[in-house]
């Protein structure tokens, strides 16, 4: 018995350009799920607080501290006598806040 099987090897040729791979680009998103990456952006969110807190309270510092001057000029018209203990206490007050703001 004979066999008539045969196979024929089919080979195909490829032309074309060779395109080089790009390297591999750092995103931000490569980069917070690494444990570093994570603990940069936990670091950088705890600084934004921060400042966000501290520029309110230099903010609301400014406000009383101004509603206060406004109110010691209108009692300084009304009651003249209690004008240098009405700025004892816009000073107290002033001088208190900006320690406040310093330590922050």
């Amino acid at each position: 018995m004979r066999n008539n099987s045969f196979s024929e090897e089919t080979t195909t040729i490829l032309t074309g350009d060779i395109i080089e791979p790009s390297p591999a680009r750092r995103s931000l998103g490569m980069l917070l799920s690494t444990r570093s990456g994570s603990m940069m952006l936990q670091e950088a969110m705890l600084q934004a607080g921060n400042d966000h807190c501290r520029a309110l309270l230099a903010q609301t510092a400014m406000e009383h501290t101004g509603a206060l001057a406004v109110m010691a000029g209108r009692l300084s018209s009304i009651a003249p006598h209690g004008r240098q203990y009405y700025q004892a206490v816009l000073s107290a007050y002033a001088e208190k806040s900006i320690e406040q703001i310093r330590r922050w």
